[in-house]
């Protein structure tokens, strides 16, 4: 009896033993699996979740989430996993080199925006499993386009018509990378800003020279036309001067009857005086004499000539 009742107390206290062991080893695994089995989502982010076994892909969890979505034992084996994408607003900036027309190498810079359509992950990762859409097809693209499209422009037409070239190379890459069959429509909301392009020292120190020239030859056309023009008008009152001095010379003769060249010079030095003392003076007549000499009479507010 007594054999009995010890045999039992060994065999209850061995359950026990096995029950803490099994619970404990249930508590861990349940929270290794519950660990594996949860996903969290940040914002502008969406999360895929693949299986290796079933080789399905679901549809995209949007961001912020948390729950359990994937099966924690299967990823603890590596047979299913998930796969975060970030599909906010996104940018590559760099610089490309690429040839003029004339065969100038220039560095674009440039700067390119996109989001991703979270309803289109699913094909962007059957063809990009890596996800290195960006560098594989994005950059690329802008890449060829930007040299395929300087490549209709000279040097000097890039300069001149920089406007235009730039929103060329905009238009053309957006329309590019939108037809890029590969990304499966997933890249929309797209921009390219054309930064800056940029050309060899040597090529902009020449241009400088250049424009420094021109500008000095546009001033110096300047000045020409500028003494041109005030040598023709300085001509012009003189021959108007003497013009006048002619017409002057010729009255004098036509009234006093004078022939003697220096007493009508004479007499034209005096009148021209008198006209300068005119707006000075008070009025006043002027008789020539029989002998042509000048004879002044002033007058006053009141008085009128005899």
């Amino acid at each position: 009896m007594v054999e009995n009742l010890s045999r039992f107390r060994f065999h209850m206290k061995r359950t026990r033993v096995v029950l803490v062991i099994v619970i404990l080893f249930s508590g861990v695994f349940g929270t290794i699996y519950a660990v594996n089995s949860w996903i969290s989502v940040p914002v502008g982010s969406a999360m895929l979740i693949v299986d290796a076994t079933t080789k399905s892909i679901s549809d995209p969890i949007i961001g912020p989430a948390g729950g359990f979505y994937i099966n924690g034992f299967k990823k603890m084996l590596g047979l299913q996993y998930g796969v975060s994408v970030y599909i906010a607003t996104d940018t590559f900036e760099g610089t490309i080199a690429c040839f003029s027309s004339d065969q100038l190498e220039m560095q674009i810079q440039v700067l390119i925006r996109w989001s991703l359509d979270a309803s289109k992950l699913k094909a962007l990762y059957i063809n990009y499993p890596s996800l290195n859409y960006k560098q594989k097809t994005v950059q690329s693209i802008m890449e060829k386009t930007i040299r395929f499209v300087t490549k209709n422009f000279t040097a000097l037409e890039t300069i001149a018509f920089r406007e235009g070239v730039s929103r060329t190379i905009e238009e053309e890459v957006a329309k590019a990378i939108t037809k890029e069959a590969s990304l499966g429509d997933a890249v929309i909301d797209l921009s390219l800003d054309v930064k800056n392009i940029g050309y060899p020292k040597k090529y902009t120190d020449a241009i400088e020279d250049k424009l420094a020239a021109e500008q000095a030859k546009i001033q110096a056309q300047f000045e020409y036309e500028r003494t041109l023009t005030l040598a023709r008008a300085e001509a012009e009152s003189k021959i108007i001067v003497a013009n006048g001095t002619k017409e002057a010379m010729r009255t004098i003769i036509s009234i006093t009857g004078q022939t003697n060249s220096t007493r009508i010079a004479e007499l034209y030095l005096t009148l021209e005086a008198l006209k300068t003392m005119a707006p000075n003076t008070q009025s006043f007549i002027v008789i020539f004499g029989s002998e042509g000499i000048p004879l002044v009479y002033p007058l006053t507010t009141n008085s009128t000539a005899p």
